[in-house]
């Protein structure tokens, strides 16, 4: 075993952590945003819109991510912008359009397990689509809807490894360099592995904390103990 190849690549192997968390950070934000629009609309049935997004949703939830990064990447924003992009501007635009279809479906679903009472009291008082949305409906979908997508976004943090197929330089990329170069691809592949299982364990511990009844579990647990 050769595991003095780490340290003396580590500021190397860091760098392309650090732009694995950019590519996962920008490309969550923008899934997020639009997700929840394509979620809320596809939740409202608003006629035509509604089936474009269902549409949009199908189309992209049936093809691999890998295509789309490559498609992106080679063919769509070559012909938009006349030039070739750059690796991380196509890698997160092919993130934000496949997880977004993902996370449409989670709001979609979470906007659809409100009970019918709940909506019901909000109408008796008073209270318009919008405050309805706003004050009853998302507070409790969204805690809800934690879990699931925390799970897609450590599912994404995963998915930006595909970025280094097209020649960007995160995590998996600058491993693959390494072992390029010293033949140690055990220990390289261990490291590598190592830190995906740490930044995905951690946020999978995030998402249990933050899953309804936890904390009162928790004080029961403690009463009864």
């Amino acid at each position: 075993m050769h595991w003095e190849v780490i340290p003396e690549n580590f500021g190397f192997l860091m760098k392309g952590l650090a732009m694995t968390f950019q590519l996962a950070v920008l490309s969550i934000t923008g899934s997020m945003v639009l997700g929840t629009l394509l979620g809320i609309t596809r939740h409202l049935k608003i006629p035509v819109i509604s089936l474009v997004t269902a549409a949009y949703i199908e189309s992209v939830r049936s093809i691999p991510l890998i295509l789309f990064i490559f498609f992106i990447h080679f063919g769509f924003l070559p012909y938009i912008m006349g030039a070739q992009s750059s690796f991380f501007a196509s890698s997160c635009l092919a993130l934000v359009v496949f997880t977004s279809a993902y996370i449409a479906e989670i709001i979609r679903s979470g906007l659809g397990s409100i009970e019918k009472e709940h909506v019901d009291a909000a109408v008796s008082l008073g209270l318009t689509g919008f405050q309805r949305m706003k004050y009853i409906i998302l507070p409790i979908a969204v805690q809800r809807m934690v879990p699931a997508l925390v799970s897609q976004f450590i599912a994404l943090i995963k998915d930006t490894s595909l970025a280094s197929t097209i020649g960007l330089i995160e995590l998996t990329r600058a491993g693959e360099i390494v072992y390029e170069r010293t033949y140690h691809e055990f220990e390289i592949l261990v490291f590598i592995a190592f830190v995906y299982f740490t930044v995905c364990f951690s946020l999978s511990r995030l998402s249990r904390l933050l899953e309804p009844g936890y904390f009162a579990a928790s004080d029961n647990n403690e009463v009864l103990c």
